[in-house]
């Protein structure tokens, strides 16, 4: 197997042989060779494959499972990760809908093709004159809106989104991005901080004008390291909720 294309790429010499193997690791992770919740093979195939030994394949997967690309579960192996599956903005609203099946109604407010603002541009890496995809997002139950969330994408990548999300509303865009644009999410980093709501995003929550709320922003990162979506989240006070379990 060590003589497909994507393995007999030339590693960069003056790496450690365990980044050269987690480089050659990643590129076949983006290449599709294994998809978002796919077990790898077993260590010893994987170096046999890479003529390394079953430790230095180990510490590859160490830095893989360190940069969040894939996971490791005790007594079934290692799986590139399902980084949708946890990182919804979901997990910091508070509700219930006890003895019922429902799950909060995703509705689009806006879909626009924007140049600006300049810090949505600069978050992902964007010139001035690049075009972004901006999505404006709301969760609610019944009539009370839970989550606003505003979302930035470069346009160039996600133009069939567009089109898609006229007619859709899925409740997460993530699975979406793989399915549509072939863009595979790896992982999130979330900002927290109070501060007062937008006056739009106040009025969603039936709030006066600056009303502190919750804002949440996240830079989403896809397996190649690059920024592919900027998105800042409101909630209401008192709908936060977050729980950190630590072993």
């Amino acid at each position: 197997m060590a003589s497909s294309s994507l393995t007999a790429e030339a590693p960069d010499a003056r790496l450690p042989r365990y980044l050269q193997i987690r480089d050659a690791l990643m590129r076949r992770i983006c290449a599709r060779a294994w998809t978002e919740g796919e077990a790898l093979p077993a260590e010893d195939k994987l170096a046999a494959e890479y003529a390394a030994s079953v430790g230095t394949l180990r510490k590859a997967l160490e830095v893989l499972v360190g940069e969040g690309i894939v996971e490791r579960i005790h007594g079934r192996g290692t799986f590139v990760t399902r980084a949708f599956d946890r990182i919804s903005m979901l997990r910091f609203v508070g509700f219930s809908l006890t003895g019922t099946n429902e799950l909060p109604e995703t509705a689009t407010l806006a879909i626009q093709v924007v140049q600006e603002p300049a810090e949505a541009r600069q978050k992902l890496g964007l010139q001035a004159s690049d075009k972004m995809l901006y999505l404006h997002r709301t969760r609610a139950i019944g009539q009370e809106v839970l989550l606003s969330e505003h979302v930035w994408l470069p346009y160039k990548r996600f133009a069939k989104l567009e089109a898609y999300l006229q007619k859709n509303n899925p409740l997460l865009l993530y699975p979406v991005y793989d399915a549509l644009c072939g863009v595979l999410v790896s992982r999130a980093a979330d900002q927290l901080s109070i501060t007062a709501l937008p006056d739009a995003d106040a009025a969603l929550f039936k709030m006066p004008q600056k009303s502190l709320g919750v804002r949440i922003e996240r830079c989403m990162t896809e397996h190649t390291g690059q920024v592919i979506e900027w998105r800042v989240a409101y909630i209401a006070p008192h709908r936060f909720q977050y729980t950190v379990e630590t072993r």
